[in-house]
Parts: C-alpha cells; structure tokens; sequence
C-alpha cells in the first residue's frame, strides 16, 4: 500500500483508487480517508506550483526540505498558487519571503487534500494565509515557525477590500491581485475539511492562530498563541466569514442564517492562549460551529493572566464559543484564569448557543490564584443548559467561578439564560472564596421554562453555591433564579454562605408557577433545599432566602434555612405565593420538612424572620416553620398572612429558646379560617432514624401534636415570645395545641387571639404553662367560645410560679358538663391566677374552688385555698322591663267572650280535663305556678362577685382570693312592684291573697 500511494500524483487518480476499496470521493468520508492513506510516511513534499500567477511561485521538483520561491509581490502582500501542497513527515515547506512583506497569500487550485506532517516556516513577521477548499490535514509531526499570524482555511477564496478575490475556484484567469489587506473568506458550497490530528500547532505570543472550514477534528493536537488568539470556525455552505484585522489580532465574524459545520475537539487536545514567557495578558479563544464536541478528561481551552506576569491594568481575552445547535462538554475543562503570583484580570467565557451539555466533569471555570478579578461565565442557551455528573476522578461537571487561598481579587459571575436548566447527579454552579482575599461572585439565572436541581451524590452536592469559605475574606453574593418552575430533590441544594470574615449572600428566587423542594440524599446525610449559613468562625451576616411563586411545595425532609452558629444575625425566610405553600412530611433520616432559622449553641447574633404571604398555608406530617436560639441571641419571629392555614397531623409553628436569647414572636393574620388538627403519628419512628443516623436526639420539633408554640425549653434563661392570631374561624381539634409556655427560668409568653369565633374539640389545648411566671391568654371572640370533649385553656403553674391570666371576652362561653372541658389559671407551690370572663352567656361550665372531673373554671393552689387566685366572671345584666309591654286602661269583660248558653247532651259521659305533675296551672286560678324543677338554699358567698363587663380589667401580682358568680337559676314566683310591674324572684315569696278580676260563669245542664 505504501509504494502505490507515492506515485498518486493527482487527487483524480488517488480517487479513483479510494473508489476501488468502496470510499467515496466527496464530503467528509475523504477527508478520513486521505488522513489514513497518505500521511504513512511520504518520501517527497508534494509542493506543485500552478502556474496562474503573474509571477509564479517555484520549488524545488521532489523536495523534501522544500524552498519555495518568487510569487508575486503586491505593497506587502505576497501571493502564491499551488496545484498540490502536502508536506512529508519530517520534510519542510519554507516560504522565502523578505523581510518587507507582511502577508504570505497562499492557495491550492488542484483536487488534492492537504496533508501536512512537518513544518512550515516563513521569514520575519509575515503573517501566513493558506486556504485549499478540498481540505486540510495536520497530521502528529506538523508544526508552524512563522514570525506573524497563521490563517487555514477551506474557502474558495479571500476577499479584499477593495473587491478584488483570491480563488481557488477561476484560477485559470489571470487574478487582479491587491496590495490590499484581506477582509473575508467566501466559502462555497460543501467546504473541505480541516483536522488536526496530534500535532501541535504554535504561533509566536501574540500572534492569531486561525482554523476555519468546513467539519473541523482536533484529535490529541495542540493549538498555542501565547497572549494570541485561537480562531476556529466551520461553514457548511456558501456564505462569507468577514476578517478583521487590528495589527496581530484577527477576528473572524460569521454571518447569521448560514448553515455551519461541526467542530470537535478530544484526547487531550489543548487550546492555550496563555502567555508563558512574555508580559502581557492572556489572549482569546474563539468557535463558531453548528455543534461542538469537547471530549477527553485533559482537553482543555485556556486562556487568563500566567503566573509572574502582567500588571495592575492587564486584561486578559475572552473565551467566545457561538454554536446554533449543541455544545457537549464530556469531561473537559475551559478555564480562563489568574495564575499564582499572576497579576491583572482574567476574561470572560461566554457561550451561546442552542443547548449545552456539560457532562462527566465537563466545567467551565474562571478563577484567581493571583492579584486580579476573575471573570464572568456567560451562557445563553435556546433550549438547554444541563450540568450532569462526575468524572472519573471526582470532578463535578460544574460552571466555577472562585476566589482561590492565593488569590486578591473578586470571583466573577455566572449567568445563565436559556428555556431550561438542569444541574444533576453531582452537577454544581459554584461561585466561592476558597480562602482568599475577594468577594465571591454572583449566580444568576434566568430559565423561560423550568430550573431542575436534582441527585446530589455521597461526595457531591448537586446544587448552586455562593460561599465564603474558611480563611477567606469578603462577601458572599446571591444566587436568583427567575423561571416558570423550580424543582430542587434528592439532595439538591441551594447554599449561601459564610465560615470566615464577610456576609453571606441572598437565595432569591421568582417562579412564574411553581417552586418544590423535595427529599434528601441517597444516603440521607443531606437535605434537600436552600441553605443560608453563617459558620462558627464566622462574622458576618446570614444572607436572606427569598421565594415569590404561585405555589412552594417543601417535602419529604426538605428544608429551607437561615442559621448562624458564629458571630453575626441569620437571614431572614421571606415567601410569597399567590397559591398555596405546603410544607409536608419527613426525609428518611428523621429531618423534617420545614422553613427553619436558627441561632445555634455557638451563635452570637439575632435569628432571622420568617415571612409568609400566601393564599394557603398547609403544613402536614410533621412540617413545621421554626425559629429558634440555642446561643446568644434572640429568635426570629414568623409572620404568616394568608386566607387560609391548615395545621394538621403535626404540622407546626415553633418558635423556642434554649439558651440566653428571648424566643420569637409568632403573628398570624389569617383572612378566613385556621385549623389545628391531630398529631404526627410517626414522631417517635422518626426521632429514631433522626438519632440513627446523625447521632443526636435535637429533632427541631417539640411535641407530636399539631399547634402553635412559643417555648422556652428547660435550660433556657430567655422570655417566651408573643403568639399574636387574628382570623374568623379559629378550629382547634384532636388533641392539637396553642401553648405559649414556659419551662426554663425566663417568663412565658402571651396569647392573643382576635376571632369571629373559637372551637376546641377533643383533647384541643390553649396554653401557656410555666414554669418561669406570667403566662398570659387573651381570647377575644365575638360569637361563641365552645370547648368540647375534654379541651382546656390553660395558665397553669409548676414550681413556685405564680398561676398566669386568662382573659376571655365572647359572645358566649359554651362547653358540656360531662366532657371535662376546663379554664384553669391553677399553681403548685404558689398562688393561682386570675381568670376574667366577659360574655353574655356561660352556658355548662361554672366556677369551682378546685378541679373535677366535670367542665371547670378554677384558679386553685395546691397550698389551700388561701392562695387560690381570682376567677371573675362577667355575665351582661339582662333588664326585665326592656321587654315588658304597657297594659291598656280599658280593660277588657272577659264574661262577654263566654257564651252564657250550654246545650246539655244527655245519655253521653261526661269529659274530663286532668293536669298532672308538678307543672301544669295552679289548683285554683288565684294560686300562683309551681315551676317544675327542685328549688336550693341559696348559700351566701363572701367573694363572689356577679359584675358588668368593665373596660379595662386588671391583673395583680399580690396573694388572691377566690370570687365566685352567682349561678342563673330558674325564676321560683313574680312580686308586684310600685309601679304594677311584675318582678321575677328566686324563690317563692309570700302571697297576699286578692280578689280575682276574672270573673265565672257557670254552665249546667242535667
């Protein structure tokens, strides 16, 4: 095979040979072929002038060092024209030009592909322009050594700018040749193709390196400009790529609406624009492709500021990659960066494109190791943005922007816009100080239609980051994301934060539809969710997490939270959802679903706030919103405003002090109804798996049963926080809670809720038990107060605390007097607490000195009742004569309405009309009516007391006594008063006797 392809001395002949072994000779398949075939070691260059020049250009006949000689010479511009130009391996095509001359313009006019596997060189600082539209192979032993810039192409031909074209194509008439610089490349249809296949490809610094054809293959090569640039681009038909030139730098522009061909790169192949001797800063790197395919775990395009390098004001190029259809990052890197002890600003990577894939650890990276700012990453896709995956060696595929422990300087940007972005399996978008001197970067992302986080692996988060990590210092920046849908699951994080010196940033997030965040890792180590941290070294300020959506659905042990463990205040959690926000359920490591901010046991800084605004708020299975303080610092406080909150199995408002801080306040105003119901009936099973598998029992829950808490817990010195409701329908029930107790040092908190009205059913609780005093329940419903089937409302006291107050005002106080319901303000060691109805009616409950097992109201001390406290009901006086009628002054003759006349009816029996029973009319009409219930010795009670509503009762911290109502009794008689009014009496009084003005009449017949 070997001796027949040295005597093929026309592409016509090879291609009738490549016929014969079933190759075609057109498109792309002989570009693979002539690769194959002909670079097995030529003897002789195959350097063929054309003759079509004014001045033809000469060589040699079988060289294999060739010399090339004459062209033609236009100003500065040299001209040559080949039938044929391939270079042996190891052979050596030399341009002897002069020194004057700036640009060499070559051209192949023959059939033949060019194969070049040795070197070309050139004099001085000429630029050298070769184009043969067949195509273009540089196979492993082909190199540059040109003073100027290096252009390859598979144009037809080069234009000028005064009009004239170089061609391929009409070389058989006389060509107007130009002194003129070169302004474009005019591709005809079906462009050759262009690899380069192991070989490396060097231009001196500063200097461009340009490819551009038709399908371009770099396999194993390397393309260098130090502080140049690297151009690559294919055409797939007809169409003009226009050049610029600005002295050494050469930019290519490709027209929009023509169809490009595919470029791609793999097996380690690096484009390298970063400077390595040279000052100066790094150069650009530039693709233009329909599809580009980055393959190879070590292919890499770089470019950036080099090490040792540079000054203050250096500016590095840009990394610019524009495919119309797909960019497929498998594994590879591009990086445009500052290096250690470099110094100057790195550039930007900007894609665009229709989708891009990163995958297997493909990242794009810009960073710092030196004295500069690194660069933004800038991705528009049409369609899709996806990260997916780890290398073979643990590399995320990711899009990196970083401060490095080395660096001075701020991390760049990333920002993202397409119709979809997904970031999986280990996938990141990370923008972080490692330990450096700078401020991270920003996250931005801007999805038409969904973002997806999802999979985090055992050693990587999948997720988006903005950290200032330990040993670093400056601030943290955001993360937004603006799209139709959010999905974040298994793992999958949103994380802001700091663990040295500097503020976190914000999570800020908008959806069109819908945001969720549901479960945990695969191996439970992990939740899903958005994260805002301020570490325990850190100072600084927890960044804010932000949501405003028309629904947020929280899952399977997924979290939104904002905490702090060192010195500085969490974030805030603020939600916005038109819709609905649900929160439900637990993770399968015991965490539970929730919005959550913390002051943890380290912390010394305020808890953040946690602010809701939403159509629905739906928290189930155990989900609770927390604000809590473990350190030094007070709790957030939750705002929730919505039409309506459902509470159930579990479902939880916490808001808890375990160390010195107050806890938060809880405000709920709710426009229609809030319902509280049932308890988690897998708290115990999940606390279980919570210890399994962290090792603690701090499950951030505090209570299976579904409710409202503002705690303090044992080992707390703070004060309790405020529960503040506002709603119509308050519904509490199956054993669900409302507690603003107290179990450590600190004082409870109080209760205020403002209702139409409020409904305690089956074991339901209002509290505020303490153990530290004051424990306060405001209850203001304008309808009805009803506790049913064993609920309480309660200010209890243990130890030596003093009972708290409840204050009731209500339309009407109902409960059953079987189904022990009770009111109780009662003490252990001290004295009870004062307890104050205002109602119009109390109706199956009533004031006893101690508890029973029937429905109670009691302020009661386990020391005697000397040190029981005040329960003062105020019952609305009822004034009888508001509903009496005047009596006419006429007085009606009742005896003419009877008719004087009875016809005797003989031979029947006689009626009878029998009254029975206590009720019924009196024996005589002048006897007055016996009621038909039992009658009570009315006992005399000094403390009792039955008053008007005042407006303002007052509590009291000093001993009290027990007051004791007067119960509503059914009326025994009726006196007559002064002014002939008929006064209802408790008992029967004693009667005068008076002659009746009804006067009888009597009726007989025999």
């Amino acid at each position: 095979m070997k001796a027949k392809l040295r005597y093929y001395q026309s592409w016509e002949s090879l291609s009738e040979a490549i016929s014969t072994m079933g190759f075609c000779a057109t498109g792309y398949a002989p570009a693979l072929a002539i690769a194959t075939f002909v670079t097995i070691n030529p003897v002789n260059a195959q350097i063929v002038p054309d003759n079509t020049l004014p001045t033809n250009s000469s060589v040699a006949p079988g060289c294999t060092a060739c010399t090339i000689e004459g062209g033609t010479i236009r100003g500065s511009n040299l001209f040559h024209s080949f039938r044929e130009f391939s270079v042996p391996t190891g052979g050596e095509a030399f341009f002897n030009n002069a020194v004057d001359i700036k640009n060499i313009i070559t051209r192949v006019t023959g059939n033949s592909v060019s194969n070049i596997d040795g070197l070309i060189r050139a004099n001085d600082t000429a630029n050298l322009f070769f184009i043969n539209p067949n195509g273009i192979v540089f196979n492993s032993n082909a190199s540059l050594n040109i003073g100027g810039s290096f252009i390859a192409s598979t144009a037809n031909s080069l234009n000028f700018s005064d009009g004239i074209k170089f061609s391929t194509v009409n070389s058989q008439i006389p060509p107007l040749l130009t002194i003129n610089v070169p302004i474009g490349l005019q591709f005809g249809t079906n462009p050759g193709n262009i690899q380069v296949l192991g070989s490396s490809l060097k231009v001196n610094p500063g200097q461009t390196l340009a490819l551009v054809g038709g399908n371009m293959q770099l396999d194993g090569g390397q393309l260098l400009a130090e502080g140049g640039n690297v151009e690559l681009g294919g055409m797939a038909d007809t169409g003009t790529v226009d050049l610029s030139i600005n002295g050494s730098d050469f930019g290519l522009s490709f027209p929009d609406g023509i169809e490009r061909s595919d470029v791609s790169l793999s097996n380690g192949t690096n484009v390298n624009v970063l400077p390595n001797v040279l000052p100066g800063a790094g150069g650009s790197i530039a693709i233009n492709a329909r599809s580009l395919d980055i393959t190879g775990e070590s292919t890499q395009l770089q470019s950036g500021i080099a090490s040792e390098l540079d000054s203050v004001n250096s500016q590095a190029g840009d990394i610019e990659i524009n495919a119309t259809e797909t960019i497929n990052l498998n594994g590879s890197r591009i990086s445009n960066r500052v290096e250690s002890t470099g110094v100057g600003n790195s550039g930007d990577i900007n894609i665009t494109t229709g989708s891009f894939y990163a995958t297997n650890g493909g990242i794009l990276n810009t960073e710092t190791f030196g004295k500069g700012n690194g660069s933004s990453i800038n991705i528009v896709a049409r369609d899709t943005v996806s990260f997916d995956g780890v290398s073979s060696f643990n590399r995320a595929s990711q899009a990196s922007s970083a401060v490095r422990p080395t660096g001075v300087g701020k991390g760049g940007d990333i920002n993202i816009t397409t119709g979809s972005l997904s970031v999986t399996n280990g996938g990141q978008l990370v923008a972080t100080n490692y330990g450096g001197n700078g401020d991270a970067g920003r996250i931005d992302i801007v999805a038409r239609d969904t973002v997806v986080f999802d999979k985090g692996l055992d050693d990587n988060f999948t997720g988006a980051f903005s950290n200032i990590l330990p040993n670093g210092v400056g601030n943290g920046d955001s993360i937004n994301i603006t799209t139709g849908s959010l999905s974040l699951k298994n793992g999958a994080v949103l994380n802001v934060a700091t663990y040295e010196k500097g503020n976190a940033g914000n999570v800020n997030i908008v959806a069109r539809d819908t945001v969720s965040f549901d479960g945990v890792s695969a191996d439970g180590t992990s939740s899903t969710g958005a994260v805002s941290a301020v570490g325990e070294e850190a100072e600084g300020k927890g960044g804010n997490i932000n949501i405003t959506a028309g629904s947020l659905f929280v899952s399977n042990g997924a979290l939104l939270i904002a905490t702090t463990s060192g010195t500085g205040d969490a974030g805030n959690v603020n939600i916005v959802a038109r819709n609905t926000v649900s929160l439900e359920g637990a993770g399968k490591n015991g965490i539970l679903s929730g919005a959550y901010s913390t002051v943890e046991l380290t912390g010394v800084g305020k808890g953040g706030d946690i602010n809701i605004t939403t159509g629905m708020l739906s928290l189930k299975d155990g989900a609770p919103l927390s604000v809590k303080t473990s350190g030094r610092g007070d709790g957030g406080n939750i705002t929730l405003r919505a039409n309506t909150l459902e509470a159930i199995n579990g479902g939880q408002f916490i808001s808890t002090s375990n160390g010195s801080g107050n806890a938060g306040n809880i405000t709920l105003d709710i426009t229609d109804s809030i319902t509280l119901s049932g308890s988690n009936a897998n708290y115990f099973d999940r606390i279980d798996k919570f210890i399994a598998q962290f090792g603690a029992n701090e499950v951030l829950s505090v209570d299976p049963a579904s409710g409202l808490f503002a705690n303090t817990s044992k080992t707390s010195t703070g004060r309790g926080g405020k529960l503040t409701i506002n709603t119509k329908q308050f519904n509490i029930r199956d054993g669900a809670q409302v507690t603003v107790s107290s179990q450590g040092s600190g004082i409870a908190g109080s209760l205020l809720v403002e209702a139409n009205s409020i409904y305690l059913d089956n074991k339901a609780k209002i509290s505020a038990d303490t153990k530290g005093g004051q424990g306060n329940i405001n209850l203001r419903s304008r309808d009805f107060l009803l506790l049913r089937r064993g609920s309480s409302i309660t200010t209890n006291a243990n130890g030596n605390a003093t009972g708290g107050n409840i204050t009731i005002n209500t339309n009407s106080l109902v409960t059953v007097p079987e189904e022990n319901s009770d009111i109780s303000a009662n003490a252990e060691d001290s004295f009870g607490g004062r307890i104050i109805i205002n109602a119009s009616g109390i109706f199956g409950t009533e004031f006893r000195l101690d508890p029973t097992p029937l429905s109670d109201i009691t302020a009661s001390s386990d020391l005697g009742s000397e040190f029981n406290g005040v329960v003062q009901l105020n019952i609305s006086d009822v004034n009888p004569s508001q509903s009496l009628t005047a009596l006419p002054t006429n007085i009606i003759d009742t005896s003419q309405l009877i008719a004087n006349s009875c016809v005797a009816r003989s031979k029947r029996p006689e009626g009878k009309f029998v009254i029975t029973g206590n009720g019924g009319l009196p024996v005589m009409p002048d006897d007055p009516s016996i009621a038909p219930y039992q009658t009570y010795q009315i006992p005399t009670v000094q403390s009792a007391s039955i008053s008007t509503p005042q407006e303002n009762p007052t509590t009291s911290n000093k001993p009290y006594h027990s007051v004791k109502s007067a119960p509503l009794i059914e009326a025994q008689g009726w006196i007559y008063g002064s002014n002939a009014e008929v006064i209802l009496t408790a008992s029967a009084p004693t009667v005068t006797p008076h002659s009746s003005w009804l006067q009888l009449s009597t009726c007989s017949g025999s």
